[in-house]
């Protein structure tokens, strides 16, 4: 089913569309619109750096090591057991573990919360998502860390106690950080120069491509930058500040 918001587009006859077509610094030059913003969106990071770990996990390399990316473009695990490691504790990890399910595959979840899916307490989807996930046997495994993996079995850590201990694993599916998609914007500053000759008054990077997050976030900060289009400029009103020098105070602004 299409996006109803594209159907919504297409019947304003002052916004254009196109498909199947990459944008190119030149192209956004060529188009003379005087405000851009660039929601080019961000990618999952496959080498394991999240918020349970800053740096790459040993083994995150391989062939049979799986980005949510992979999944959602047609890139399954071929062999089970697989592991999601789910470092981002939103929808996702319990989307891909179902995905796994529903090939057939025998499927463990490995998260450093303290249950599945933990962001979505905010939401009311925390029960029915771990009521889901074990009606379809998966097995949850929590207050763990993954910190290796060679490519036949995963270590673990456990958070609570320190002890470390090995699962099968053909098949590793990583949900941790995300990198924004920013090469067209860093493109666009190379020219920057170009700007003003093309009558660009400002690039904007909006959603995920500014910093990924949660659909909300995007969301709201492209009905953000779209607003502020019509509103004046802000108007800065200096006020004084006591500032001490040398032991006596003055007043700047």
């Amino acid at each position: 089913m299409r996006d109803w918001r594209v159907g919504q587009l297409e019947r304003m006859g002052n916004v254009s569309i196109y498909r199947e077509s990459a944008l190119e610094a030149e192209h956004v030059l060529e188009f003379g619109a005087r405000h851009v913003a660039l929601a080019t969106g961000s990618t999952w990071r496959s080498d394991g750096v999240g918020r349970d770990s800053g740096f790459a996990v040993p083994g995150f390399g391989g062939a049979n090591v799986y980005s949510p990316d992979d999944l959602m473009s047609g890139r399954l695990p071929t062999a089970g057991p697989v592991i999601i490691w789910d470092d981002d504790h939103y929808y996702m990890g319990g989307v891909l573990a179902e995905q796994c399910r529903a090939a057939g595959l025998e499927v463990t979840l490995v998260t450093p919360a303290a249950t599945l899916s933990a962001w979505t307490v905010n939401t009311l989807e925390a029960v029915p998502i771990a009521k889901r996930i074990a009606r379809l046997g998966i097995d949850v495994v929590t207050y763990a860390s993954v910190v290796g993996f060679d490519g036949s079995k995963v270590k673990l850590v456990n958070a609570l106690t320190g002890e470390q201990h090995e699962r099968p694993c053909a098949s590793l599916v990583t949900v941790t950080a995300r990198l924004p998609d920013e090469n067209l914007y860093l493109s666009l500053e190379e020219v920057k120069d170009r700007w003003e000759g093309a009558g660009i008054a400002s690039i904007t990077r909006v959603g995920d491509c500014w910093a990924p997050s949660t659909i909300q976030q995007a969301v709201y900060t492209g009905h953000k930058w779209a607003r502020g289009l019509d509103e004046a400029p802000e108007i800065i009103i200096p006020r004084e500040l006591p500032m001490i020098e040398s032991g006596r105070v003055k007043v700047t602004t």
